[in-house]
């Protein structure tokens, strides 16, 4: 098999679809996911990515989380099960967002350089489950109100 001088050999895409049965489009030069059938997004604003993220691993509850641009900050966008009715028990951080059904998240592309989406935890085909909207947002809940409990003097 001839290889031009100087490129790269390119690693095939992700099915996203296939691999991990997400509901994922072509939208505008990019593959999407479509939240609904079973997948959803919470978008958790940067001051507490960090956070979360780390409490979900240390609960066995992390998965597949991407960052991208809004207007005024990256953001961390947590993918997760929404096929159980959820609610947050506490009141969410300011800025946490569940999107809701239908919304489109831009999903990152090892082939196109200049995409704004990045993957923070990529999606391992070894784990396919993802964790459920009530435990992520439990976490966010706890963390959120943790941060908030630690700034008071």
């Amino acid at each position: 098999m001839s290889q031009e001088v100087g490129t790269a050999p390119q690693q095939p895409r992700v099915d996203y679809r296939g691999t991990f049965g997400w509901p994922v489009q072509w939208d505008r030069g990019g593959l999407r996911l479509v939240t609904g059938s079973g997948v959803g997004a919470v978008v958790v604003p940067r001051r507490i990515s960090d956070a979360v993220l780390a409490s979900l691993a240390r609960q066995g509850c992390d998965g597949p989380a991407l960052t991208l641009p809004t207007r005024r900050e990256m953001v961390t966008v947590l993918l997760v099960e929404t096929d159980d009715f959820a609610v947050a028990e506490a009141p969410l951080p300011e800025g946490v967002q569940v999107l809701p059904a239908g919304s489109t998240v831009p999903l990152p592309d090892e082939h196109n350089p200049n995409a704004l989406a990045r993957w923070r935890v990529q999606p391992d085909p070894r784990q396919r489950w993802l964790p459920s909207l009530a435990a992520v947002l439990a976490t966010i809940a706890a963390t959120g109100n943790l941060r908030h409990e630690l700034l008071v003097w």
